[in-house]
């Protein structure tokens, strides 16, 4: 008996609408490469936090971006794209090493033998030892005992220079100033059977162990590093303390002399049977032989986020491997995106074509300060006519930087961004709340928008905040049109260019992708037709019904109905022939509301009829005055 398993006809699924791209500068974190942030506290471990940097201030930050997109609502998520300049630096710190010596004993010491260290004579007696004295015990271990326990709570000006640490029958002693300066402490014994490692205590370097930071970055400046003993005897601890995690710790790192300190490089790098590689640093051993300095922390230091010298072309990037800048979120899936306080307008282009090409939404705001005429020629002038382009006036809002603890402008892209990563597809950035914003530009100055100044606004293919007085369904700020770069009246929403990239999204899965390599025929009631037309049935009836859950208001993400076509009329056999499956999907969205009419009519001979049954618009119109 055989059985053969076969798998059920995957489910098309939508692809996430929350996760926003952001290219710009961070203080920590690899290069050009997608950095997934969730919140703002994220962002301080991944990127840092929101930073004001020398020449540039906090122009390009990406941390910013995300602290100001994110007061809006906590549904979004980024992928974020760190660039610089070129001279950014990593932090780098080294550990020296002490010089150390070792005593073994073969033999228990007997009277009046003695032990110098670092000058002072230790001397063995039979009892009643005083001053630098140790009694000796019925056996060498118990001497050695006695030994230590002298040795690490002794007073003596020059005993103190050291640490002790007795394993077996061996006595290490470790100078406690780290560098040369412990190559000069002398060392010898008069005991018999007792062999010192030299005259002197010997290995002590200025750098023994050199850490760098695992990434460029101000915030490498932060880490330190500390090595102990470890748990088992003979061994040692290595602990190092990136801001805001729980230490690493590389624990019974052992080995003698330089070997040592190379086994103390692969710990930190290749990880250990109780701790994986470090995550923050890289280490490479030198050719010192000393032992390590015990509970001296170092810091890091030099590291730089490469940001000052930051341009418009910096952030563009490239579209060659390695992929940098804009092009680094290639194949990323994300639902929109900004290059931070990009303002070189002969990009845009470049950046729609992108936009158009990944299947989603780039967002963008005009200069500080920017005035209507201004923003509407530029977008002019840069031939930006597509739904794949959110053009908002550099009306530039404040919000609180609970980072730094001041309030300060940021560009409107940032609560762009946030606002459609808080929204469904479907929905329009029209009049939602924009958490955050404690003022604008023009609500400082007291200033609205005229009704000309929207109508323009409206008409030219631009967008911008409104304050609280101007804002139609309540009192706090918002967009004003919800509109995207397209003069194309029937797709010049930005709820149209997002629900098209999350159906198109949608479409190219791998579900849909399934049917590569499938077999049809020229039969009417061929099944991988069937299936196909069932699987985008399946997924627009889950979009049209607003009992499972993905709608709001009582109505799903698209209106009904739907069509989906998947037969011989639009597979024939020559096109099957060569290779072809075809399946037309069309699909109504839901329109969004821009005007409001109440048709009102009043006085004291009006005549008011009530009926079970609404006028019809005809009847109601027939009498009516307009107002709007």
């Amino acid at each position: 008996m055989y059985g053969d398993i076969i798998l059920p006809t995957p489910f098309l699924l939508g692809t996430p609408t929350n996760v926003e791209g952001l290219v710009g500068a961070g203080s920590w974190g690899p290069l050009n490469a997608l950095i997934p942030v969730s919140k703002p506290t994220d962002c301080a471990l991944q990127l840092g936090p929101p930073t004001s940097r020398p020449t540039v201030g906090y122009k390009y930050d990406i941390a910013s971006y995300v602290s100001a997109a994110c007061q809006v609502g906590g549904a979004i998520g980024f992928l974020c794209v760190r660039v610089s300049d070129g001279t950014d630096a990593a932090a780098t710190a080294v550990i020296p090493s002490c010089a150390t010596g070792t005593v073994t004993f073969t033999t228990n010491p007997t009277s009046s033998q003695t032990l110098t260290i670092a000058g002072t004579a230790i001397t063995f007696v039979t009892s009643g030892a005083t001053g630098n004295q140790v009694n000796i015990g019925a056996t060498t271990a118990a001497t050695l005992a006695a030994l230590i326990s002298f040795l690490v709570t002794a007073a003596d000006v020059n005993l103190v220079k050291c640490t002790y640490q007795m394993v077996g029958l061996v006595l290490t002693i470790n100078a406690v100033l780290s560098g040369t300066t412990g190559n000069a402490y002398t060392l010898a014994t008069t005991v018999t059977g007792a062999t010192v490692s030299g005259s002197t205590l010997a290995g002590g370097a200025t750098t023994a162990l050199t850490l760098t930071a695992k990434y460029t970055g101000v915030l490498g400046n932060q880490i330190q590093a500390s090595v102990q003993y470890g748990t088992q005897a003979g061994s040692y601890l290595f602990n190092d303390a990136f801001p805001g995690l729980s230490p690493e710790q590389f624990n019974n790192v052992s080995g003698t002399g330089n070997t040592f300190w190379v086994n103390l490089a692969a710990a930190i790098n290749n990880g250990t049977a109780y701790h994986g590689q470090s995550a923050f640093l890289v280490a490479t051993a030198g050719a010192a032989t000393g032992a390590p300095p015990l509970s001296q922390p170092v810091t890091l230091s030099g590291g730089t986020d490469g940001a000052a010298g930051i341009t418009d072309a910096t952030l563009m990037g490239q579209d060659v491997l390695p992929r940098k800048g804009m092009y680094a979120l290639r194949s990323a899936d994300v639902d929109a995106f900004t290059l931070c306080d990009l303002s070189t307008i002969a990009d845009y282009a470049a950046i729609v074509s992108f936009g158009l090409s990944e299947t989603c939404l780039p967002v963008f705001a005009s200069t500080l300060g920017d005035t209507i005429p201004n923003a509407l020629a530029t977008r002019i002038s840069a031939g930006v006519d597509s739904p794949w382009f959110w053009y908002i006036l550099g009306d530039y809002p404040t919000f609180y930087d609970s980072f730094n603890g001041v309030s300060r402008l940021i560009s409107p892209a940032a609560f762009g961004i946030g606002i459609l990563g808080n929204l469904s597809p479907q929905q329009s950035p029209l009049n939602k709340p924009l958490q955050g914003i404690s003022s604008t530009q023009r609500t400082t100055l007291g200033q609205t928008y005229s009704e000309v100044e929207l109508s323009q606004i409206n008409t030219g293919g631009i967008d911008t905040i409104l304050g609280p007085q101007s804002s139609p369904g309540g009192f706090y700020y918002s967009f004003a049109t919800g509109r995207n770069a397209s003069s194309n009246t029937a797709a010049n929403g930005i709820e149209y260019t997002r629900m098209t990239n999350f159906l198109i999204r949608t479409a190219q899965s791998k579900a849909a992708g399934s049917f590569v390599g499938q077999l049809q025929s020229i039969q009417p009631n061929d099944q991988t037709r069937a299936n196909a037309k069932a699987l985008f049935d399946g997924l627009s009836a889950q979009l049209a019904s607003p009992q499972v859950g993905l709608g709001i208001n009582g109505a799903g993400m698209i209106d009904i109905p739907w069509l989906v076509q998947c037969d011989l009329s639009n597979n024939p056999p020559n096109l099957q022939a060569l290779g072809y499956l075809f399946l037309y999907w069309e699909v109504r969205y839901l329109n969004v509301i821009r005007y409001f009419v109440i048709k009102f009519q009043g006085g004291g001979n009006v005549t008011v009829n009530v009926q079970n049954t609404p006028p019809s618009p005809t009847q109601f119109a027939t009498s009516a005055n307009t107002i709007q």
